[in-house]
Parts: C-alpha cells; sequence; structure tokens
C-alpha cells in the first residue's frame, strides 16, 4: 500500500452493497459516517452508489467508479461466509482478476476462530472470508471475521470493508486512516450559524454575492422550520474548497451578516 504524492484534488467514491439497503430495511449509516471522515481528512468524497447484491451489478458498479478515476474508492458489505457476500467476487470480475485462497487472510479468519473454538474447522464458508482477488492484501479485522481487502488498481487504491459498523470503522481506522493522511491534505475550515428573521429565497442572492467575492468558500443554506412561522429560521454552513482559502470562512460570515442585517432592518 503506497502513496500517490501529487495530485491537488484527494477524489474518493463509495460504494456500498446489500439489498437491505435497498429495500429501505437498513440505513446506509456507514457511508454517512465515512463521509465525514473523508472530509476531516481532506478528501472530495465525489459519490456513493448503492448497489444490489448481485455479482453483475457489483463488477459493474466498481468498473464504473474505476473508469472515473477516482483516488480511493472503498466498497462496504458483503465480504461474509454467506451466498449473497459477493462484493470480492465482483470486484475480481470487474478487475479481471482470478480468485485465489489468500495465506494471510486465512490465517486472519483460522486466529478468529480460535479465540471463539477450542478446534476451529476451516470449512469452506469460512475460507471464502479468506478468498481474495489475485493480487490483493488483507487488511486485519479487530472486532470481526472477515478481514477487510486492498487492491491496487492503476490510479485508484480499492479498499473493501465489511458491512457491520463496527468492523468497517475498526478496519478503517487502523488500515485506512494511515493511508489518507500520508498525502497530508489539509482539514477544510468550516462554520456553521443560525440565521433568524429571514426565509430563503431572500437569503439566496446575498449568498450569490458572497459567492462570487470568496470564489474558494462553499455555502449551503438549511431552512428549519416552516418558511411561514412567526420567525424563520436557517442553518447556514460555509467550509473551504482550497487549502488557501481557509482563511476567509470567517470574512465570509462577517460578509452574510452585515448583508442580512440590512436586509432585515431595512
Amino acid at each position: 500500500m503506497r502513496s500517490r504524492k501529487g495530485p491537488k484534488t484527494l477524489t474518493a467514491e463509495i460504494i456500498s452493497v446489500g439489498n437491505e439497503l435497498l429495500i429501505g430495511h437498513t440505513l446506509d449509516t456507514n457511508s454517512h459516517w465515512l463521509a465525514k471522515q473523508l472530509n476531516q481528512h481532506g478528501w472530495i468524497l465525489e459519490r456513493v452508489t448503492q448497489l444490489r447484491d448481485s455479482l453483475q451489478s457489483i463488477s459493474s458498479g466498481v468498473r464504473e467508479a474505476i473508469g472515473r478515476k477516482p483516488l480511493v474508492l472503498i466498497t462496504l458489505g458483503g465480504l461474509g461466509p454467506t451466498h449473497d457476500d459477493m462484493t470480492l467476487a465482483g470486484v475480481a470480475r470487474s478487475l479481471h482478476k482470478p480468485l485465489s485462497l489468500n495465506d494471510e487472510a486465512l490465517r486472519l479468519v483460522e486466529e478468529h476462530y480460535r479465540s471463539l473454538e477450542t478446534r476451529p474447522r476451516l470449512t469452506r464458508y469460512r475460507t471464502k472470508m479468506a478468498t481474495l482477488p489475485k493480487g490483493a492484501k488483507a487488511l486485519p479485522n479487530p472486532v470481526g471475521t472477515a478481514p477487510g481487502v486492498f487492491l491496487d488498481e492503476s490510479r485508484t487504491s480499492i479498499f473493501c470493508l465489511p458491512g457491520v459498523p463496527s468492523e468497517m470503522k475498526a478496519i478503517f481506522q487502523t488500515s485506512i486512516i494511515p493511508f489518507l493522511k500520508s498525502f497530508n491534505a489539509s482539514r477544510p475550515a468550516e462554520v456553521q450559524f443560525k440565521i433568524a428573521g429571514i426565509i430563503e429565497s431572500a437569503l439566496a442572492p446575498i449568498l450569490d454575492e458572497a459567492r462570487r467575492a470568496y470564489p474558494g468558500l462553499y455555502f449551503k443554506s438549511h431552512p428549519r422550520g416552516k418558511e411561514t412561522g412567526p420567525r424563520p429560521l436557517i442553518l447556514l454552513h460555509i467550509y473551504s474548497t482550497r487549502p488557501e482559502s481557509a482563511g476567509d470562512v470567517s470574512k465570509a460570515v462577517e460578509y452574510i451578516i452585515q448583508r442580512v442585517s440590512s436586509k432585515i432592518t431595512g
């Protein structure tokens, strides 16, 4: 696993796999958590894709994501022992790589079952979790069974993580955060504050002015409550999109407050 120095824009994509996500049975909290982590480490999450437990869906989804050339692609779910856990088979198909038993992954799986059983048996269901695309590296799972998986494909580093939140977070923190940090990206400067007494359509032209004045910042308004209420409320989020724009955040806040005050009192 290696970092690639050079690109200024550190882009990532996430692919969440599981029928349970697409029928509304399970909320994709994993992607939400990862989005925060990536942002905090200076990475730009370009896209989150949800796919069914289908070999064709996974292989085509991974192929399409790699075609967009993100620096990092993270898949979530589908690494377990059951028939519908087919993420690694889908990744292998998309990369035209065979699947094979990985010695290190097998050691990690066996080690886990030794902690649970006196004489663990490596059944085909258990060895399935150690069968990885050729050339892949196993990532230790500190709190579960299925190892994470790393593959280096051209410009994209691919990380495959389990769908169980505690396992996903543990592998991300131990194996992926050091990789992200190796690029020395700056965490974006950000602030959010509430604006009362103005509706969003009246705030919009002020935000347009602010965007022109501070092109390195991103402005997002979130209405809270009803516009027809006695005192409309908007939560405004501002963050830097370029390292050199971090110092503009406080200036933009002052800029917007002055113009909103003038509009309300005028």
